[in-house]
């Protein structure tokens, strides 16, 4: 297991002094990255090895969110590697050691080179040290997209040109940029409990993103779409 701690900032949290969905998924990735620079295995190795963890997945759960000057530790561990993937759980405790969020995440190894998933070696496994799962309810990797019949409500918005400031060290979107621009889309991000991402494909630079709203029950779906009507991600927040 893997821990980080860390005060929340304010440049972190919102006009209601908490963090939202989005820096959460932020506060994932760090302890993620910093977990495999841990083991000699982080980013500045990939130049050397050409192989590397892709997120596929989340599916977050929130108790409350982390406010403004309050203290977090924010832990993740690998439960399970198989064939192609690698599960992790995380979660966040509050200075009572109470946990206030967690998360699952699916990951494929992918040769960098090539763009194409690959089984990981032993060697490429080595020093991730496996915990117990989490006991949660675990949801498929994969998000169908709703219909426009099974929805209460659909709307497609501008399309959104992916910045320099979007992409990350892999010259692509950064997995969290995804959900920042999600919540511009969602009706009461305060009330968002649960989220999942269905990671498809990657947006790079000068890409559009066009933004498709699904609303159904107490479910949004925030669709970012290509030019050919193709999910770049497929986001579902209850």
């Amino acid at each position: 297991m893997f821990e980080m701690t860390r005060q929340i900032t304010y440049s972190q949290v919102g006009q209601n002094l908490l963090v939202d969905m989005a820096m959460l998924t932020h506060f994932f990735q760090d302890c993620t990255l910093f977990h495999s620079d841990s083991i000699g295995k982080g980013v500045r190795n990939l130049e050397d090895n050409r192989r590397a963890w892709f997120l596929s997945s989340w599916q977050i759960e929130v108790v409350r969110y982390p406010s403004y000057g309050e203290r977090i530790r924010v832990r993740t561990w690998p439960h399970d590697f198989k064939g192609l993937y690698g599960y992790r759980n995380f979660e966040i405790l509050d200075e009572q050691g109470e946990q206030i969020a967690r998360a699952n995440s699916i990951w494929i190894f992918m040769d960098v080179e090539n763009l194409r998933p690959m089984k990981p070696e032993p060697e490429d496994v080595e020093g991730y040290e496996m915990s117990p799962a989490l006991d949660m309810e675990y949801a498929p990797r994969k998000i169908k997209v709703m219909q426009e019949a099974e929805a209460a409500s659909m709307q497609r918005y501008d399309a959104i040109r992916v910045r320099r400031s979007f992409i990350d060290s892999n010259s692509h979107v950064n997995n969290g940029r995804y959900v920042t621009e999600a919540m511009e889309y969602v009706q009461n991000p305060e009330a968002i409990t649960k989220m999942r991402v269905d990671y498809r494909k990657a947006a790079t630079l000068g890409d559009y993103m066009i933004p498709v709203v699904y609303c159904g029950g107490d479910c949004e779906q925030i669709v970012f779409e290509d030019e050919q009507q193709q999910p770049y991600v497929i986001m579902e927040m209850m």
